[in-house]
């Protein structure tokens, strides 16, 4: 990204819009799911299974809204509709990574209807790759502000 926080050349535009894209039909495709087979699935389900369902369709959802939330944007920013500024603003960074991103996988994991499984791995994918988007995002913020150290008029130090 350049200091206006828009793209340098066209493929980062299409590699974003491919992103966009693919988010948004894993939204709707969750979303068809979770209101379908997913609803009749889990009642086929034993109490930890069930349980585990519970939980890993919020970890879907949140999954889902965090990244839409920071494609939206970032769009915002490509867009014009948004300054770089103010996308720098920390609600315009992913925040829920530690929801998202668990250290261990689910014990019963294996115990979730395969059409969950495969959306929840899916949707792991895409945050991850989100997610590094966002801190290299962040990191050009960074440099482009330069080091605050002593010398620096925003070091009262």
């Amino acid at each position: 990204m350049g200091s206006t926080g828009r793209p340098e050349s066209k493929t980062g535009t299409v590699f974003f819009s491919r992103t966009y894209d693919e988010a948004l039909s894993l939204v709707f495709e969750a979303r068809e799911y979770l209101l379908g087979p997913g609803r009749l699935a889990v009642k086929d389900l034993s109490n930890e299974g069930s349980f585990c369902y519970a939980t890993e369709s919020l970890r879907l959802t949140t999954r889902l809204t965090e990244s839409m939330a920071w494609l939206m944007y970032q769009r915002a920013i490509l867009e014009g509709e948004i300054t770089a500024e103010q996308g720098r603003d920390e609600n315009c960074y992913l925040q829920q990574q530690e929801t998202c991103l668990p250290e261990t996988p689910s014990e019963h994991f294996p115990l979730l209807p395969a059409g969950l499984q495969s959306l929840l791995e899916r949707s792991e994918a895409l945050y991850r790759r989100i997610d590094r988007l966002d801190q290299q995002f962040r990191a050009s913020l960074e440099a482009e502000e330069g080091p605050k150290g002593p010398d620096t008029p925003d070091n009262p130090d």
